[in-house]
């Protein structure tokens, strides 16, 4: 029904909400361990994560197969690629949507200091991550306006800093803190690229829900750049002014960075209010993954790429077992990766995501080079050709700060895609021989 599809707003709070509440409210501690310096990998992954959204903006307008990032790396690279693509993508968004869940945790702890516990944290993201689950299986309009909601909170925090923080702004808390590594500036921006892309996974997201735009020619490229656009401001304008309040030893140590920010601006008040809106933020990103990992699942289960119980759906339209079913391997892994404390735990989950989604947003601009080529109708494609090398160049560039463990255990991850994929040929070609017999 069209009363149940998203509109503009919804897809575009959606994009930036997706970003946002995924990466800022923790990232800022992770980020303190390189110095101000990040500043500059935020910069160089804004121009990247720019480029790729309009990668994906030409990708809706040119492939005929369907929109999402499978679909477009199916027909750009062909069915075998596009199934590790789609593969690799739902498995980093679930590894993901844990290291989010972390993040809230880590909010909550503000009010409930229990939470830093390693095991009570671990055992309350299991926890968030089932309700949202459950909230899933309702209808898809439901969703979507729950996400304005927690879009807007995300704001509150993000302005607080963003705005106050350059009241009380100490240039010299930014300067002496540049490179706390010692490590060469040239090492140092490439291993924060790895990190601070985190911060724009989800960029895709109005793509991949482009079957449940009101209007998807016209609504999907805006959400899709302007939501992309709209958090580049945000994270920019708000991790500096941090940086320039906060001394770089305890921002290191936060687990609750944009409160401790906001208590330093306006004092203790500020810094509570700054971690409710937090939460709210974090688990509203939280259930636009949980959102997109079901539908990407049961899009590659339509195709055969998956097994087919992620594609069965309850009386709200919702592929209710596949999202049972990766709630039960979310819980796993956080309960394997236990750290001693939430910014490790945060940190070592996101750098196998990201290496995984860097992956496949190298196939997505390869498959874009081909789909033009292949075109008869192509417009501007010295300048489109440009786009998708600049942005083919920032994911390679990324790739090389990931460390040597994160691109063992991804790889190791992504590898696990071929095998899957084997199975489910088979599988389909004995179906087919019982048939002809």
């Amino acid at each position: 029904m069209e009363s149940r599809k998203l509109s503009l707003l919804p897809l575009t709070m959606l994009v930036t909400g997706n970003m946002m509440g995924a990466g800022i409210f923790l990232l800022p501690s992770s980020l303190a361990g390189y110095g101000s310096i990040a500043l500059l990998g935020w910069i160089v992954t804004v121009a990247g994560a720019v480029m790729l959204s309009l990668v994906f903006v030409r990708l809706a307008a040119v492939c005929e197969s369907g929109s999402g990032l499978y679909a477009f790396t199916r027909e750009g690279l062909g069915r075998y690629v596009g199934s590790q693509v789609v593969y690799g993508y739902w498995v980093a968004i679930w590894i993901g949507n844990t290291a989010v869940a972390i993040s809230g945790v880590g909010y909550l702890s503000y009010f409930f200091p229990v939470l830093a516990d390693q095991w009570v944290a671990t055992l309350s993201a299991i926890l968030v991550i089932w309700l949202l689950s459950c909230l899933n299986m309702r209808n898809i309009r439901m969703i979507g306006n729950f996400q304005i909601v927690t879009a807007s909170c995300m704001l509150i925090p993000v302005l607080i800093v963003g705005v106050l923080g350059w009241l009380s702004f100490d240039k010299h808390l930014l300067v002496d803190s540049f490179n706390v590594t010692g490590q060469p500036v040239r090492q140092v921006i490439s291993e924060s690229l790895t990190i601070t892309l985190w911060s724009f996974i989800g960029l895709e997201s109005a793509c991949n829900l482009a079957g449940h735009a009101r209007n998807p020619e016209r609504d999907v490229p805006f959400a899709t750049f302007f939501g992309t656009l709209l958090a580049a401001i945000l994270y920019i304008l708000s991790t500096t002014a941090m940086m320039g309040v906060v001394p770089n030893d305890v921002l290191q140590s936060s687990a609750a960075p944009f409160s401790v920010a906001a208590r330093y601006i306006l004092g203790d008040w500020a810094g509570e209010l700054v971690s409710a809106m937090a939460v709210i933020a974090c688990f509203g990103s939280l259930n636009g993954w949980i959102l997109m990992h079901g539908q990407v699942a049961r899009s590659a289960c339509a195709d055969g790429l998956l097994p087919r119980v992620f594609g069965k759906l309850n009386k709200h339209g919702s592929p209710s077992y596949g999202l049972l079913i990766t709630s039960v391997l979310m819980s796993i892994l956080l309960l394997m990766t236990v750290e001693p404390t939430v910014q490790k735990h945060f940190e070592f989950i996101i750098l196998i995501a990201v290496y995984i989604m860097l992956l496949a947003y190298c196939c997505a601009c390869i498959a874009c080079l081909n789909i033009q080529r292949r075109s008869g109708q192509i417009e501007q494609p010295v300048l489109w050709g440009v786009i998708i090398v600049l942005a083919l160049g920032y994911c390679f560039w990324s790739l090389s700060g990931a460390g040597y463990q994160i691109l063992m255990n991804g790889t190791l991850l992504v590898g696990c895609g071929s095998l899957v994929y084997w199975l489910l040929e088979r599988r389909s070609a004995t179906r087919i021989d019982v048939g002809q017999s």
